[in-house]
């Protein structure tokens, strides 16, 4: 979502020309196809259906992967814009295997759910999948939310108005009210104020954002590294676009997690590859 560019500030400004239409804003905003998610597709190790019930009333199917049975942590993967459940599980693949519990969260209106996507709604979303991650884990469940893109903003907000453990975002960007044209910003129904919700997180937050991002401007984690309280980690990965390389970034992740389990975060990462630079305050 980089300022001054084609993308996301294009199909605002298209939604924008149609009279102010909130449903049409909303629809590019999200992106959101209701076609049901055939999970298999985009697993190896097929996870088990999740169905989460919203406070109003919504039933939304995401996935799990159990993790050990004494294990406490539980790791929620959030999708982003034009994304679904499917998606996010392929991601959240790679941070199984180290006892954790793991969850692809899904929203309203997305991957055959019901509804239709609004801030509000997507946030209602996260909370309700946390409830139930804290059901499945225990009365000493520890919750970290890991969100792609828009699901880092979904994140975000999130841990703004429920306790976690921690948040790890992956290309996410600063407000999404700066995306739209000169001016017409106010005009977007769904502010996602990043920068706003990261000043009211009371846990640990880990960023990572590739150099190469092409949705995301640097300028925009600048912007969100600052703002967030500490303790915060940015991690700027070299040569790396919007979408994450799961497989060269689960580690990392997996590793964040554990840091943050155990009040490391301060020397984490032990080691970066050459390119990539680490951040901390």
């Amino acid at each position: 979502m980089r300022r001054g560019t084609a993308g996301l500030s294009a199909t605002i400004a298209a939604a924008l020309a149609l009279a102010g239409c909130a449903s049409a804003m909303r629809h590019e905003i999200y992106q959101a196809d209701a076609t049901p998610v055939d999970i298999s597709r985009w697993t190896r190790a097929a996870p088990t259906p999740l169905i989460v019930r919203t406070q109003d009333g919504l039933s939304l199917t995401g996935y799990q992967w159990p993790g050990d049975p004494a294990d406490h942590d539980v790791i929620l993967f959030f999708h982003g814009r034009g994304s679904n459940q499917g998606i996010a599980a392929r991601y959240a693949e790679y941070l199984t295997g180290h006892g954790d519990h793991v969850i692809a969260v899904s929203y309203r209106g997305f991957g055959g759910n019901p509804g239709k996507p609004t801030q509000a709604g997507l946030v209602a979303d996260g909370r309700a999948f946390v409830a139930k991650a804290r059901s499945i884990a225990g009365p000493d469940a520890r919750i970290y939310l890991v969100g792609h893109s828009l699901g880092g903003a979904v994140a975000l907000h999130v841990a703004a108005t429920a306790p976690v453990a921690g948040v790890i975002t992956l290309s996410t960007f600063d407000k999404l009210e700066e995306s739209a044209p000169a001016g017409m910003g106010a005009l977007i129904p769904d502010k996602w104020n990043n920068l706003d919700a990261a000043t009211k997180i009371h846990a640990p937050l880990v960023m990572m954002l590739g150099t190469a991002d092409k949705r995301v401007a640097m300028t925009q984690g600048d912007a969100l590294f600052a703002t967030a309280r500490p303790p915060a980690t940015f991690v700027t990965i070299g040569d790396a676009g919007h979408n994450p390389d799961m497989a060269r970034i689960g580690p990392l992740v997996t590793s964040a997690v554990e840091a943050m389990d155990s009040g490391a975060l301060a020397r984490w990462p032990d080691a970066l590859p050459p390119g990539w630079s680490v951040r901390r305050k």
